[in-house]
């Protein structure tokens, strides 16, 4: 039985279609803490607060945010009762998000932390400072109801945008928030706003650094537990794309919402035009069920070692990716723990 490092980022979608609280953060997350209770497994939740935060700020002016935020609290305490360490996710762009005609409508402008002031007043949550310390506050006033020595310590980036930590690092000092999981060391992201590029950063699964993630720091204040990725070579890529294309055409269909982008008829000639170098180039892969099957993640298990960092999102699991960690999990094959278990 291999001990896996479970994360959850706990999260509407982001897109035109975001999805509701009930389909994307609700019913998933019933379902796979009823899988993990089959071998007393945990999990941390990166908790998306300033969503959270935005529905206290609303919810007096549009009674179906109010209930938002009652189920949202409500499964927020059980999950911390059964023993799930509930840790820091931000995504600032909540800031500015609007709810029109029963929708939320996102500009992107501030969506990473760094894109905040870094005015050092920690009670304006517009500014680096007041975002984290007021973050933490919500989240330990609400959880310490049910576990009173509750302490928030460890931070997921939204988007994986943690770089430049510089900028940001001395909120998190102030706060004591000095565990985080937002590398996935070797992926690589090009879309504008999205961007970051991890080549380079560490595979261990957890070291200590100071000012960067990038730089291992024997003695570093901050702890970094990098998202596990695995590279599958160009003909397995190959065969698991036609794989999927064959055998689960309809593995996405029920999703509740969209993410953000898409590509444009310029980009889709491009992937056209280069198509089989893409197809034949290794590919790095977080270790997730998230869009993947049931194949290709018996790949990623055989390949991922003991405590590995696993992500997956509530909003992307469905029958088939719930089955998948059924399988695992019943079987004895995995059995999850918190990063709080891990450190311990």
């Amino acid at each position: 039985m291999k001990e896996i490092v479970l994360t959850i980022d706990y999260e509407l979608f982001l897109g035109k279609e975001t999805g509701t609280v009930r389909e994307c953060l609700i019913e998933p997350t019933i379902k796979l803490a009823s899988i993990l209770d089959k071998n007393s497994s945990k999990m941390t939740i990166f908790w998306d607060i300033l969503h959270y935060y935005r529905l206290l700020e609303l919810e007096n002016n549009y009674q179906e945010l109010r209930q938002d935020r009652i189920l949202i609290e409500e499964q927020i305490l059980e999950l911390t009762r059964a023993g799930h360490d509930i840790q820091l996710h931000l995504h600032p762009f909540w800031f500015d998000a609007k709810y029109e005609n029963s929708k939320w409508n996102f500009n992107y402008n501030r969506f990473k932390l760094q894109s905040l002031s870094n005015e050092n007043n920690p009670n304006n949550i517009n500014t680096i400072i007041g975002c984290v310390s007021i973050s933490k506050k919500i989240m330990e006033s609400l959880i310490r109801k049910v576990k009173p020595h509750y302490k928030t310590t460890t931070f997921r980036a939204g988007g994986f945008l943690i770089e430049p930590f510089n900028e940001i690092r001395d909120a998190f000092l102030k706060n004591d928030i000095k565990i985080d999981s937002s590398i996935c060391p070797d992926l690589v992201n090009n879309n504008g706003i999205f961007s970051y590029d991890f080549r380079f950063y560490s595979h261990r699964p957890k070291y200590n650094f100071e000012f960067t993630p990038k730089d291992i720091a024997k003695e570093g204040n901050f702890i970094e537990i990098p998202i596990t990725t695995i590279k599958l070579p160009g003909i397995r890529n190959v065969y698991y794309k036609f794989l999927r294309r064959i055998k689960y055409p309809s593995l996405e269909n029920e999703r509740k919402g969209f993410g953000v982008g898409g590509s444009s008829s310029k980009k889709q000639k491009i992937k056209i035009r280069r198509l089989f170098s893409i197809l034949l180039s290794p590919q790095i892969c977080q270790y997730t069920t998230d869009s993947n099957f049931r194949e290709k993640f018996n790949y990623l298990y055989k390949k991922a070692p003991d405590y590995s960092t696993m992500i997956i999102h509530s909003k992307l699991l469905n029958r088939h990716t719930l089955g998948i960690l059924e399988d695992h999990v019943s079987s004895n094959k995995i059995r999850f723990i918190s990063i709080q278990e891990y450190l311990s």
